[in-house]
């Protein structure tokens, strides 16, 4: 890890005292964060196990179903709250759910990109990867076990009481895009796809790339047309008070510029989940909870 992201790790306990010294003089410490992972390796399969064992000790994993309850105001926020997500749609995402999820009792949300999930081999995968999802190394140079989930996949998680999202249609970074028909086939279409081919409804959607340049007044207005909830890659707490329109995440794996390795750190995941860079994400969460506000989604 950085520097920087050692001395983040440092801090997880002296937080987590804090936090528990305010349980004990009765001061309100309700939370709802959202964790969002993208692949996860064969060779990382065990350490993500493991950190979900390990945040399992101090927080609840919530299903979507409860999370929506939450968000809406129909079920009350008690103690400490987590909601799994998973972006773009990886061929990973239904092996871990078989089996590192499904054994511990969690049920996820899975944002996929429709027009990857259409994808019918992995050469074709590879290049959309690269093209699309993660710009720049050419496909031999990605993680081989980086291909898409397909249609029989999605219908199995839903049978196995997992939630769909939709993810964009073809992983565009909605920011770039000006043209209002660019942006509803983007937003509206990868979602009517996904909704048509699974039978289910598709409420939830999440942001390509995450950050606050990522979006444009046009791609908020069309997404809270079409969504009740949206979320972002900014993070932070969604217990108090925060628009189902601009939901938080935590990114919990950090991954090199080379693609070749991840860190599983608990205690940096945690000092993140206690809120320890929520400052950085502040000003961008509030510009984002201004639109969520507003009666024309405009900043």
């Amino acid at each position: 890890m950085s520097l920087h992201h050692n001395i983040l790790a440092s801090a997880y306990y002296p937080l987590k005292l804090i936090y528990s010294v305010k349980n004990l003089f009765g001061s309100s410490n309700n939370r709802l964060r959202v964790l969002l992972y993208h692949d996860i390796s064969p060779d990382d399969q065990d350490c993500f196990a493991a950190q979900l064992r390990w945040l399992s000790r101090s927080w609840s994993f919530v299903t979507p179903k409860q999370f929506e309850a939450m968000i809406s105001g129909e079920e009350k926020i008690r103690g400490s709250n987590l909601l799994v997500t998973f972006d773009d749609g990886f061929a990973s995402n239904r092996v871990v759910a078989e089996q590192v999820l499904n054994p511990m009792k969690i049920k996820a949300l899975f944002f996929v990109v429709s027009d990857f999930i259409e994808l019918q081999n992995r050469k074709e995968s590879r290049d959309f990867i690269s093209k699309n999802i993660y710009y720049g190394p050419p496909p031999e140079l990605l993680p081989e076990n980086w291909q898409n989930m397909t249609w029989a996949d999605l219908e199995a998680l839903l049978e196995q009481g997992h939630c769909i999202g939709s993810h964009t249609r073809s992983h565009a970074r909605l920011g770039l895009i000006d043209s209002q028909s660019d942006l509803e086939r983007e937003v509206i279409s990868g979602a009517d796809i996904l909704e048509r081919r699974l039978g289910t409804s598709i409420d939830h959607f999440a942001y390509t790339f995450g950050d606050l340049r990522s979006f444009s007044d046009k791609a908020l207005i069309t997404a809270r047309r079409r969504f009740r909830y949206i979320y972002s890659g900014l993070r932070g707490d969604n217990s108090s008070g925060v628009s189902p329109f601009a939901l938080r995440r935590d990114c919990s794996a950090l991954q090199d510029s080379q693609l070749n390795y991840k860190v599983f750190s608990n205690r940096l995941l945690g000092a993140f989940l206690e809120g320890a860079a929520d400052f950085k994400y502040a000003r961008d969460c509030a510009s984002l909870d201004a639109w969520a506000l507003s009666k024309d989604g405009a900043f």
